[in-house]
């Protein structure tokens, strides 16, 4: 696309010096040489977009080809200007603002700085007029500030697009370890039931193997002995059930210390922190946490739903905002819970409420709760509030 409306712009000079060639003071005599130094120049700009690596040197060498061109040109200066839209059109694309612009600049002031009169192939020609001077850096003004515009937002574009990348290779990363993060807890829970679980056994072996062996060998010795000696046989009937009440109660010990090693998963303000910590380490964002005077647990619906509101507004702050420091405020007042997360991100004007912000949305209203939020000084802030009634408070919990 550059080269082409480059290589335009010469044609388009190629056809105006063809139109006024007549009117041009000895213009047969340099006409071989404009031709010539004109696909000089569409050469450059075939090199310019073929090589990434010298286009400065090339941009110059057109500049050069410009002054070469236009020397004779005297008053005739229209022809310039199309010779200095087609450089203008590639240094903005080739060099980066600002530097882009200050070379736009320099090519203007260089550019004018030859339009005076002067000899050319024995002959005097004259400057071109007033008017004529005025209106061509009029335009060539006006050109330099489109192009600028256009080469800075281009540079947002760009900027915005590796950050956008850099983000999402980041989202990425916190993704994987927060998969790495829960793999190892859970295969840390399974390894931790699994041992237990076989020391469990162990004692179940070693304690109610050994009585129900006992108690097979007194009820055998009681069986054998029920004609000829009942009082002793009655005896060992009586050790039998003592020794197998022994054994059920070893059992239910063992029963219950199993289910005592079952680890549970965090909740409340450890599953809070546990989920800021792990964002925090992926991302390397500052994210600072204040609890106030929240209590371990709030149960199980204002649990969830806080969860899901941190997890969401971090989300948010980090791929929306762009921030790199949040605060996260925790209150309780008049039987009220609030929750806020301020950031220093970019704000916005108005917020996309997408699959994630409905879906709190639904949870607060089931606790007739709200949500707000706004832009603040140097960021965005979203507040959470949530009435502690009883029956949002229970005692167990499963996040």
């Amino acid at each position: 696309m550059i080269l082409l409306l480059s290589s335009s712009f010469l044609l388009l000079t190629a056809l105006q010096f063809l139109l006024i060639q007549s009117k041009i003071q000895d213009a047969d005599r340099f006409a071989w040489q404009f031709y010539t130094l004109l696909g000089i120049s569409l050469v450059i700009s075939l090199f310019n977009f073929l090589n990434t690596s010298m286009r400065t040197v090339g941009l110059f060498i057109k500049l050069c080809l410009l002054f070469l061109m236009t020397y004779p040109l005297g008053s005739y200066i229209w022809i310039g200007f199309s010779l200095f839209l087609s450089l203008v059109l590639e240094i903005v694309m080739y060099i980066e603002y600002p530097r882009s612009s200050w070379f736009m600049i320099i090519s203007l002031i260089f550019s004018m700085m030859l339009q005076k009169p002067r000899n050319a192939f024995h002959s005097e020609l004259q400057g071109p007029a007033i008017h004529d001077l005025i209106s061509f850096v009029s335009y060539s003004l006006f050109s330099i500030i489109i192009l600028s515009l256009y080469a800075k937002n281009k540079k947002i574009l760009k900027e915005e697009k590796q950050l956008t990348g850099r983000l999402d290779d980041a989202m990425s990363s916190m993704a994987k370890a927060n998969l790495g993060f829960q793999s190892y807890t859970n295969s840390l829970e399974l390894e931790t039931l699994k041992k237990e679980r076989k020391r469990v056994s162990r004692e179940i072996h070693d304690t109610v193997g050994y009585s129900l062996t006992n108690i097979r060998i007194m009820l055998d010795a009681a069986s054998l002995m029920i004609e000829k000696n009942p009082e002793e046989s009655g005896n060992l009937i009586g050790k039998s059930m003592l020794e197998a009440s022994f054994c059920l109660e070893e059992t239910r010990a063992a029963m219950r210390l199993l289910r005592s090693k079952e680890l549970a998963r965090p909740k409340g303000l450890r599953a809070f922190f546990q989920l800021v910590s792990v964002f925090a380490d992926a991302t390397g964002i500052q994210v600072q946490t204040e609890f106030g005077n929240s209590p371990d647990s709030f149960g199980i619906p204002i649990d969830k739903a806080v969860f899901r509101f941190i997890q969401e507004g971090l989300t948010n702050s980090f791929r929306h905002g762009r921030a790199t420091e949040i605060h996260i405020y925790f209150w309780i007042q008049d039987q009220v819970l609030k929750v806020s997360m301020q950031d220093n991100g970019r704000g916005t004007a108005v917020m996309d409420e997408g699959i994630g912000i409905t879906g709190m949305k639904e949870r607060l209203d089931e606790l007739n709760g709200k949500l707000d939020y706004y832009n603040i000084t140097g960021g965005f802030e979203v507040t959470i509030s949530i009435p502690l009634h009883d029956k949002n408070r229970l005692t167990e919990d499963k996040m």
